[in-house]
C-alpha cells in the first residue's frame, strides 16, 4: 500500500539522521583541532562522539520502525520520537560539563528519556507482534 507521505516516525528519524550528519562536523573538529574545541568549551570530546553516534543510531532505528510500521499507534510512536531525540541530545551538555549528570534536573530528564524510549520501542514491538498474527 503506497502512502502519500512518510510516517511521523520516519520524518523524525530522518531529521535525527541529518542532525547526526551535522554533529559529525563537531566530532571531526574535536579530533582534528582539539585546541580549538577546548577554546569553544568542549571539555569532554568523547561525549561529542556519543552524541553523534546516538543521533545516528536512534535516527536509523526510528526510520526503520516508521517504515516497517507506518500505521503504528500514536502513543508508542510519539514516545519514541521524544525519547530518541532527548536521549541523544542529553550527551551534548556533558561535553561541556562532566558533572552535570550528577544534578537532579539532568537525572530526571534522563529518566524521562529512558521511559519514553522504553514505551516507544516496547509498544512498537507489541504492535508488530500483534499485526503479525
Amino acid at each position: 500500500m503506497a502512502r502519500d507521505r512518510p510516517s511521523p516516525l520516519v520524518r523524525s528519524g530522518t531529521a535525527e539522521l541529518a542532525a547526526g550528519a551535522l554533529s559529525g562536523w563537531v566530532f571531526t573538529l574535536c579530533r582534528q583541532q582539539p585546541e580549538l574545541a577546548r577554546r569553544l568549551g568542549i571539555k569532554h570530546p568523547a561525549r561529542i562522539r556519543q552524541w553523534h553516534l546516538d543521533l545516528a543510531a536512534l535516527g536509523t532505528a526510528s526510520v526503520a520502525l516508521g517504515a516497517a510500521l507506518p500505521d503504528a499507534p500514536r502513543v508508542p510512536t510519539r514516545a519514541l520520537q521524544i525519547g530518541a531525540w532527548t536521549i541523544a541530545m542529553a550527551f551534548l551538555p556533558l561535553a561541556f560539563s562532566d558533572d552535570l549528570d550528577q544534578g537532579l534536573p539532568y537525572q530526571a530528564a534522563a529518566v524521562g528519556s529512558f521511559v519514553a524510549t522504553t514505551v516507544g520501542f516496547c509498544g512498537l514491538a507489541v504492535h508488530a507482534w500483534r499485526a503479525g498474527r
